[in-house]
């Protein structure tokens, strides 16, 4: 039987704690969508490295009354840091790369306004744009049994990023390098901060200052790729060769 899995921003639960979900999209999540019945389970992660199973003990129309029954101790982080730097795209194409990339185990997400971006907005709308990346990142972490919500920082200006101090190994992808990914150190790393620009890539003073800057100048291949296909080429590369897949 499938259990299904919410969020909750809790960190006081243990055995036999009785539990009320009030949120109204969970709650509509719960009684209309799934259509749960009293006694059935449901799994709860809270950011930490344990899962709970709760039992239904009392359904209402606006709130849903559980009672912890089980606590499970879960493996399911990368142990690779990955940050990823994603110059903001297409409403539908960012939402994609923030999705698979909380699949694929990214810890942290900057979204970047770079000279090609492909929009810019006024604060309050890149104020909606973070609540919404953020809802994506635990409905992502929902699907794949990731505990941990992964970060998702303001969105920042690319040059102010790239100049921040790190002694993360730096990536970005360049169609006109003569450098592959297989070139990349060989040796175990545990930090990276990777960078994909927009569909119209990095201006010259950018891609200078980049280098500036240590940032590895990376060839993905002989095709030019969509900014979120990019992503997950690099994410999943990246992964198979430091990480975890």
């Amino acid at each position: 039987m499938k259990i299904y899995r919410i969020y909750l921003k809790n960190n006081n639960i243990k055995i036999n704690k009785k539990i009320v979900i009030n949120n109204i999209k969970q709650v509509h999540y719960l009684n209309k969508v799934v259509r749960i019945k009293h006694n059935d389970l449901i799994e709860i992660f809270n950011n930490s490295k344990y899962v709970y199973h709760a039992k239904i003990i009392n359904l209402k129309k606006n709130n849903i009354h559980m009672k912890i029954i089980k606590i499970i101790e879960t493996k399911k982080e990368s142990f690779l840091q990955l940050h990823l730097g994603q110059v903001i795209s297409k409403k539908q194409n960012m939402d994609f790369t923030i999705q698979k990339s909380v699949e694929l185990g990214v810890k942290t997400i900057t979204p970047l306004i770079s000279e090609k971006c492909y929009k810019k907005y006024k604060n309050d709308v890149y104020e909606k744009k973070i609540t919404r990346w953020k809802k994506i990142a635990e409905s992502a972490c929902c699907q794949c049994q990731r505990n941990i919500l992964p970060k998702i920082n303001n969105i920042t200006e690319l040059k102010k990023w790239c100049i921040e101090q790190t002694k993360s190994l730096k990536i970005f992808f360049n169609p006109y390098s003569s450098i592959s990914i297989k070139k990349l150190p060989k040796k175990h790393i545990k930090n990276i901060r990777l960078l994909i620009g927009s569909e119209h890539g990095f201006s010259s003073i950018e891609i200078e200052l980049l280098k500036k800057n240590k940032f590895y100048d990376i060839l993905l291949g002989p095709r030019i790729l969509r900014t979120e296909t990019a992503s997950i080429t690099a994410i999943s590369i990246l992964q198979f060769k430091y990480g975890d897949i």
